[in-house]
């Protein structure tokens, strides 16, 4: 089973992608989230949706799964063969989804994005503590609590998309770096050589001015 978790401004369009890559049955959409119109113009979500709850509204929209709830390490148990597709906006999510791969062995992808720039990266549950794991990349997923959407104070962007906010094209650009990174270690990394695996990417990057990739076995 492959979890989208995050059903907004990135969720919204890796969910169609996803389907269709891989079947509508075989995805679970994942958010405590509800609708509002602020959200329409970077969202891909019509009006007639508003007040729903994201996930139940996108699942209904592509036929697949959905689960109305904040993504938690509590939440759910989880297989090997499982993907957790993290979209979300804050580094609780993140923390979780990660500790969930640690825990059950299963494999992620996380996707963010600020106004212009967006990027990806895969995380095997191999890679725990090594450069590779974006809790090595990135320290603050470990240590910064800020911005919980659980938070009855937080709205529904949260805070710190309010402060910064983000450009469709960057919400549809994150979608494709993770739908492709899906394709490159879930689809067909498995076909290949053990040597050849250190070619692949594991981070994708785009901005304004350039695309940028990440390779396993070398820094750049």
């Amino acid at each position: 089973m492959i979890y989208i978790i995050g059903a907004g401004g990135v969720g919204s369009f890796l969910a169609p992608t996803m389907c269709m890559l891989v079947g509508n049955k075989n995805i679970t959409l994942i958010d405590g989230d509800t609708l509002e119109a602020k959200n329409l113009n970077r969202q891909l979500f019509d009006e007639h949706m508003i007040g729903n709850n994201k996930a139940e509204a996108l699942a209904t929209r592509y036929n697949c799964n959905s689960i109305p709830e904040w993504y938690s390490e509590s939440l759910m148990a989880h297989k090997p063969s499982d993907w957790l597709i993290g979209v979300v906006d804050n580094h609780i999510a993140r923390l979780a989804i990660l500790r969930s791969c640690d825990r059950f062995g299963c494999r992620a992808i996380l996707a963010a994005n600020e106004v212009h720039s967006s990027e990806a990266y895969v995380f095997l549950p191999s890679w725990e503590g090594t450069r590779l794991d974006p809790r090595i990349m990135y320290p603050e997923i470990v240590t910064d609590h800020s911005n919980d959407p659980r938070a009855a104070a937080i709205g529904c962007t949260g805070e710190a998309q309010k402060a910064n906010v983000q450009l469709v094209t960057a919400n549809f650009m994150a979608a494709a770096l993770a739908a492709h990174l899906y394709v490159v270690w879930a689809m067909e990394s498995p076909k290949l050589e053990r040597e050849t695996i250190e070619f692949l990417p594991h981070k994708l990057v785009n901005n304004l001015t350039k695309n940028e990739h990440y390779k396993v076995g070398t820094l750049t």
